[in-house]
């Protein structure tokens, strides 16, 4: 089968113009579930964030990356600080933007609605795990890879409807135990369907083979190829499960 791929302009609820890019395995007749992607602090043009859309189509899914920045381009340095901190000191922005993403997959004719879910990375992980927090409709569940997992203090805090799976490396200096404790706390709280999976040994960005120096260990990013292979594994159960007929 062909792969086939576009780009998708859709727009947050303050009007923000935002670009998302879709891949699939062009199959005749049929809709296919879908599976948000949502990509790092650097945006979702990276390669990085492309090939794993692009592996979610050989698997026979729609992969979407979603856009949080509108930036058009990867961004870096102080241009990344900006566009991160712009998100981090507004959570309700992370949640609207991941909806309008979550609703842009939803309408994509090969999409079948009613089976769709989300992935994300670092930033993605947090992004990913608002969308299931707003009980957007129709998630069937949400996968984090080594995700920032503080919870927001939202006024409205629905049940979590969607299955949860948070992927972590122990070393991760991004999460403190604190805050591990407090998210497992949250997801207990909500009575959430939630796996919290905890890689030993391994520090933030453990699925990214370009970190991978001394000056990134020491920093709290290095690449673990076990866990990489480990968890894109466990995020494929995963998902074989949240699309499963119930």
């Amino acid at each position: 089968m062909a792969l086939r791929t576009k780009t998708v302009e859709y727009r947050d609820p303050g009007g923000t113009a935002l670009e998302g890019y879709v891949a699939w395995e062009e199959c005749k007749g049929a809709r296919l579930p879908g599976v948000l992607v949502a990509h790092t602090a650097i945006g979702p043009q990276e390669e990085f964030i492309r090939d794993k859309v692009h592996r979610l189509a050989a698997m026979g899914y729609v992969g979407f990356a979603l856009d949080m920045f509108g930036a058009g381009h990867c961004v870096f340095g102080e241009e990344k600080d900006r566009f991160n901190d712009y998100l981090k000191e507004d959570r309700m922005r992370i949640r609207s933007r991941a909806v309008a993403a979550f609703d842009a997959l939803k309408a994509q004719a090969v999409v079948d609605d009613a089976q769709c879910t989300a992935i994300g990375y670092c930033l993605g992980g947090k992004v990913v795990l608002d969308l299931a927090r707003s009980g957007a409709e129709g998630l069937r569940g949400v996968a984090s890879f080594h995700g920032i997992l503080d919870s927001p203090t939202l006024q409205d805090s629905p049940p979590l409807k969607a299955k949860v799976l948070a992927m972590h490396g122990n070393l991760d200096p991004f999460v403190t135990p604190t805050m591990l404790q407090d998210f497992i706390a949250e997801m207990e709280g909500k009575g959430a369907d939630y796996q919290l999976v905890v890689y030993g040994g391994c520090y933030h960005a453990f699925t990214r083979p370009d970190k991978t120096s001394p000056q990134d260990r020491s920093l709290g990013f290095f690449y673990s190829p076990e866990a990489d292979r480990r968890s894109w594994r466990l995020m494929s159960d995963f998902l074989a499960e949240a699309f499963a007929p119930t």
